[in-house]
């Protein structure tokens, strides 16, 4: 049982600790899962499918390496709100106990709080601009990707991808039929492989930069949870209402951006002449 599983290690917990939880204090080398995972320094992490996580700091990745129910949904708790993880490792980073403070706001929020089964979770990724506009995408396999990736691409609004996709198509079609059906295979297995990818280099290439990893039931509920952290970011097909814009803050954004790409253009202006 998952719950015999994570109760077995809260009898660990230092006596002079009473009730608390292990938050992360140094996020370990570059390669680590934690950031891989977009975690941050002093996130604390209140519960392990649903059930509260109190346990001797030094145990806690030993018990994510042993944990047979993975991946594990973790409930973190980061500036005042919660939200929920998939981790299929161990965090590979150092803990400490979260402060009485943290202990006392995590108790006081934790009933509003609700966490489902976590058959119902999907995982999610959440790039942003400066202008606070969110690329969301789900980071499950998708067989869509490679049965139809024409369709694929429409549906996540890569342009350039879809562009080349279909010069390639063209141009193998008019050299041969059967050169048509090898590289539509190889794509096909390139889109199966590299989705994930995919859709997180084209957001680079657009200028959003990484965010937020977490898991949700749905797109809507993926929404509200990152307005919850963000008021003021904003989504393509949108189902939550658009936030109030500052429209001081907007034009600010702007001039940093013109002057970023002026300061771009004449960099490779410069580069050209020599």
């Amino acid at each position: 049982m998952v719950e015999d599983e994570t109760n077995g290690i809260q009898s660990d917990l230092p006596a002079d600790k009473g009730k608390a939880f292990i938050a992360l204090e140094t996020l370990g080398r570059l390669s680590s899962y934690a950031r891989e995972l977009r975690l941050k320094q002093d996130d604390v992490i209140v519960a392990l499918d649903g059930n509260p996580v109190i346990c001797d700091i030094d145990k806690f990745d030993e018990t994510l390496n042993s944990y047979a129910e993975m991946p594990a949904l973790l409930t973190i708790f980061r500036n005042g709100e919660f939200f929920e993880i998939f981790a299929t490792n161990p965090l590979e980073c150092s803990y400490k106990y979260a402060s009485d403070e943290e202990v006392q706001a995590i108790i006081e929020k934790q009933p509003e709080h609700d966490i489902g089964p976590k058959e119902s979770y999907y995982s999610f990724e959440a790039l942003r601009d400066m202008r606070r506009r969110v690329l969301l995408f789900r980071t499950d396999y998708s067989p869509y990707a490679a049965i139809v990736p024409i369709f694929w691409l429409l549906y996540h609004k890569m342009w350039a991808p879809l562009g080349v996709v279909l010069i390639t198509y063209a141009v193998s079609a008019l050299i041969h039929p059967v050169l048509l059906m090898l590289v539509y295979v190889m794509l096909s297995v390139y889109f199966h492989k590299a989705q994930i990818i995919m859709m997180r280099s084209y957001g680079f290439y657009l200028d959003y930069s990484s965010w937020f990893v977490f898991a949700e039931r749905s797109t809507k509920h993926a929404q509200e949870r990152l307005r919850q952290f963000d008021k003021k970011c904003r989504f393509d097909f949108s189902y939550v209402p658009d936030p109030i814009v500052d429209e001081a803050e907007e034009a600010r954004v702007a001039a940093l951006m013109k002057e970023a790409q002026a300061e771009l253009d004449a960099e490779v202006s410069k580069r050209t002449t020599l």
